[in-house]
């Protein structure tokens, strides 16, 4: 990782549901889980997205039934002033600056401002891809995923991260130890963070003020729970596409917290990642 850039976390909007389906132990009472993204921004590419999170176009992909089912399970919340449009005009950028779009995976809670991207280029993992064509509506909706938040030339638009060269990963990153160079110059890796979808990726890269950060999507939920050795229960692992591959995942990141302090660990849905960080990449 020669090149070191920008970081921004931005939150864009939040969903509520109980702490304790998401980790073991955890309390009943609704928790907000804030959908974050990260902007990037590269000194020879420009700005460049880690995920959307919610937009209004989430509202109106699940008005229909059973579609709106989504939206009773996981209320959503997306005021005004964090649309992640108006976010990125604070930073001085327009969509339409945005050639590279990460994907860390096609949940509704992570794309749901893909439309918003005309020019942007997309980079997903294929499995991932794939595993949404093989869906039906209703076993779509099933495991979070909401097609109508795709763009129409999606596909023409996509890029597989499987195709670009595949680097291994500094020893100090273990158990994590292989990703894919998705910029050809080293500066940001794509790791693939399987179990939670069938195609997770997360992203690592070297940020401005020399620390690595390395952004986790789904991989878990809470850092604290990860501290804690508190995986998700039952419930919630109905979602996954492979407990035993989230269970690895989820144990290869709390080694990584345990041996890394310098490493930025982000998850897409951290409250306490968010309050600790949201200051500093602003």
């Amino acid at each position: 990782m020669s090149v070191n850039l920008r970081f921004h976390l931005l939150k864009v909007g939040h969903c509520s549901h109980p702490e304790c389906v998401t980790q073991r132990g955890g309390r009943f009472s609704a928790t907000p889980f804030p959908a974050l993204v990260g902007l990037i921004v590269h000194p020879q590419r420009g700005p460049m997205l880690f995920d959307t999170g919610y937009s209004d176009a989430f509202f109106a992909a699940t008005k229909p039934f059973p579609e709106r089912f989504y939206r009773w399970v996981t209320p959503v919340s997306l005021p005004s002033d964090e649309s992640l449009v108006r976010q990125l005009a604070r930073h001085g950028y327009a969509p339409g600056d945005i050639k590279h779009l990460f994907v860390s995976h096609l949940h509704a809670d992570h794309i749901a401002g893909l439309s918003d991207y005309a020019n942007a280029r997309f980079f997903a993992l294929r499995a991932e891809v794939d595993a949404m064509r093989r869906r039906s509506r209703i076993g779509a909706l099933r495991r979070g995923f909401l097609p109508a938040l795709l763009p129409a030339n999606f596909e023409s638009r996509l890029s597989f991260v499987e195709d670009f060269p595949r680097v291994r990963l500094a020893d100090s990153m273990k158990p994590f130890s292989e990703g894919f160079d998705l910029l050809g110059d080293g500066s940001l890796i794509g790791v693939p963070l399987p179990g939670h979808t069938a195609g997770q990726m997360g992203v690592l890269f070297r940020a401005a003020d020399g620390r690595d950060v390395f952004l986790v999507a789904d991989a878990c939920w809470s850092l604290d729970a990860v501290r804690r050795d508190r995986p998700p229960t039952w419930i919630a692992s109905q979602l996954f596409a492979d407990k035993r591959a989230y269970l690895d995942t989820f144990y290869a990141v709390r080694q990584l917290l345990a041996t890394r302090s310098d490493l930025l660990i982000v998850p897409s849905h951290c409250e306490s990642t968010w309050r600790r960080v949201s200051d500093e990449t602003r």
